[in-house]
C-alpha cells in the first residue's frame, strides 16, 4: 500500500505560510516580546510633545505587559491599579504597535503635563466669536514653566460647554513664522476653533510671546 508522505505536505504548507506569520508578528511586535522596549519607544514619541517627560513622571496606575492569550498568541496587556485591592487586567487583541503607543501617550500625557505648569498666558481676541450658536469664551496660548507652549480653548452656548487643550509640537518653533502658522492651523483649524491666521497675525505681542 502506497503511503502518502503527509509530513512533506505539511512542511511545504509551513514553508509557504510561515513568512506571512513572521510579517504579521513583526508589525505587531517589531521589537520582540519585552514590553520595556515598547515603553521606551512610546516615551520617545511622547517627548515630541511632552519633551520634559521622564519615566518618573508617568502615571503609576497603569502598567503594561506582553503576554500569551488562551490561544498562545502574544498580546499587549494593561493592568490598571486605582489604589484599591483589585487590579484590572485587559488583553488588547486589536492593538498593533501604533495602538500601544497611542494608548501609552494618552494615559501618561496628562500626568507629565502636571510637572510643567503654566507660567504665563496670552489671550487671543478673534474677530469672530460666534458660530452655529456657540460662543468662544476663552482662547489662550500658555507658556510653560519647563518650556513649551500649550493652547486652551473654551466655548459654549446657553445649555452646554466644551473645552479643548493641546500642546504645540516643539519642532514647529524651528520653522519661519509663516510656516509655523500654517502648521499650527493643522492642529486648530479656524472652522472648528474660531481663530484664523489673520487673528494671530494681528494679535499684538503674540509673535514675541512665542519667541519669534
Amino acid at each position: 500500500m502506497h503511503i502518502f508522505p503527509y509530513f512533506l505536505l505539511f512542511s511545504y504548507i509551513f514553508a509557504i505560510f510561515a513568512p506571512f506569520n513572521i510579517i504579521i508578528m513583526s508589525e505587531k511586535f517589531p521589537y520582540g516580546y519585552d514590553v520595556n522596549a515598547y515603553i521606551d519607544k512610546a516615551l520617545e514619541r511622547m517627548k515630541e510633545t511632552y519633551f520634559w517627560a521622564t519615566k518618573e513622571m508617568l502615571n503609576p496606575e497603569w502598567t503594561y505587559a506582553i503576554e500569551q492569550d488562551e490561544d498562545g498568541e502574544y498580546q499587549y496587556v494593561t493592568y490598571y491599579d486605582p489604589g484599591s485591592d483589585e487590579k484590572f487586567r485587559t488583553v488588547w487583541k486589536e492593538w498593533d504597535y501604533e495602538g500601544f503607543l497611542k494608548h501609552y501617550i494618552h494615559m501618561n500625557g496628562g500626568t507629565a503635563e502636571r510637572y510643567n505648569p503654566v507660567k504665563e498666558s496670552f489671550f487671543v481676541r478673534p474677530a469672530r466669536i460666534s458660530s452655529a450658536g456657540w460662543d468662544l469664551e476663552i482662547y489662550k496660548i500658555e507658556k510653560r514653566e519647563l518650556g513649551g507652549f500649550s493652547v486652551y480653548i473654551q466655548a459654549g452656548n446657553r445649555t452646554a460647554g466644551a473645552s479643548k487643550s493641546f500642546y504645540i509640537p516643539v519642532d514647529y518653533f524651528k520653522l519661519p513664522w509663516e510656516e509655523f502658522l500654517d502648521k499650527y492651523f493643522e492642529l486648530a483649524p479656524p472652522s472648528s476653533f474660531y481663530v484664523n491666521k489673520a487673528d494671530l497675525e494681528n494679535a499684538h505681542g503674540l509673535k514675541e510671546f512665542l519667541g519669534f
